[in-house]
């Protein structure tokens, strides 16, 4: 019986020999699915399988994918990436960390680095490692359960190279439609000397397109729309969703209304500064509007950018919350930079 241990030490560092061949994924139909990708800084650059057949070449953790007709689509040689993106004749230069390879296929595309097989419980085989026949070479089927709900991945692994000759999970499959064994592969298979794209200036170029885009979508809407300021009355439902209240101020609350898009504070009045906080909508700073009562200090702010909560506005929720009781000042606001107030 093989074990898995064998079987890792033969794919952990990719293929021993270099193989090649021309290889396509059938992608699930599974209906619309959300993506999650998060990152920092420089935007990541995505490689995949298409719709069509490719023609990919594997040596150790170098990997060469090219359309049929010769086009390089992504090269990597172990530590440096070159992505080919549609448009552009040059790649962009990075590394594997900021290269986003999505199932199904990235098995064949590249070799798991030697930290995602350590991490124990995420991806074991669950049934015994049986040995079968593809494209008329030798094979280890191994299904494995990689720690999603769904069904388990299995890999059909080249026993003599240790290549990973085709990958079936739930987002569906990939593999080599044929391929070929050779110790003949010149070195410049797997380098790229021409012209680079650095991604950090991909990013900048990307980001003056956008800005752009958006300067004549505006310019366009003055033109064809209308240039003024455009402000009409809205109806605001002041009932609260939420309210918070600290028992070491039981006259205090902090009430959320419009699911968020607004906030109504009140304490016992006080000379004291009151920390309030104007960070929490899209249009920050968020204006407060604050008052006093005999009895009580108040405040109310609108994420509806600036001038939202007018005077009449407010003359209106003061009738509301204290009826017959007159406004007799303003409390000393203090507006802090946090993200929710846990006290009033």
């Amino acid at each position: 019986m093989t074990h898995w241990v064998e079987v890792l030490l033969e794919i952990v560092d990719g293929p021993q020999r270099p193989v090649m061949g021309i290889a396509r994924a059938i992608h699930a139909d599974n209906g619309p699915r959300s993506v999650y990708d998060g990152h920092y800084g420089i935007v990541p650059s995505y490689v995949g399988f298409g719709l069509g057949a490719i023609r990919l070449f594997r040596f150790g953790r170098m990997t060469r994918m090219e359309s049929l007709d010769g086009k390089p689509l992504f090269i990597a040689d172990g530590q440096t990436c070159w992505v080919f993106e549609a448009g552009h004749e040059d790649p962009i230069e990075t590394n594997e960390l900021n290269t986003r390879i999505p199932d199904p296929g990235r098995d064949l595309i590249v070799s798991r680095p030697v930290e995602h097989w350590a991490r124990p419980g995420l991806t074991r085989p669950t049934r015994p490692i049986e040995e079968v026949e593809f494209l008329g070479r030798r094979c280890w089927n191994v299904e494995l359960q990689t720690g999603s709900k769904g069904q388990p991945m299995v890999l059909t692994i080249d026993i003599e190279t240790g290549a990973v000759l085709k990958q079936k999970s739930e987002e569906g499959s990939a593999a080599y439609v044929d391929c070929d064994v050779s110790d003949e592969l010149p070195d410049s298979t797997f380098i790229w000397s021409g012209p680079v794209r650095m991604p950090r200036n991909v990013f900048a170029e990307d980001r003056a397109r956008e800005v752009e885009r958006s300067r004549n979508n505006m310019r366009w809407f003055h033109d064809n729309v209308s240039a003024q300021r455009i402000q009409a009355d809205v109806l605001v439902d002041f009932t609260p969703t939420e309210v918070r209240r600290d028992p070491d101020h039981p006259d205090g609350f902090e009430a959320h209304f419009e699911k968020g898009a607004g906030r109504l504070w009140r304490r016992a009045r006080s000379s004291e500064d009151w920390l309030l906080p104007v960070n929490w909508t899209a249009h920050y700073p968020t204006p407060i509007r604050a008052w006093s009562t005999d009895e009580f200090d108040w405040a109310c702010a609108l994420g509806l950018g600036p001038g939202s909560l007018t005077d009449t506005t407010l003359a209106q929720l003061q009738h509301v919350l204290h009826p017959g009781q007159d406004v007799v000042g303003t409390p000393p606001l203090n507006p802090q930079l946090y993200e929710k107030s846990d006290s009033p």
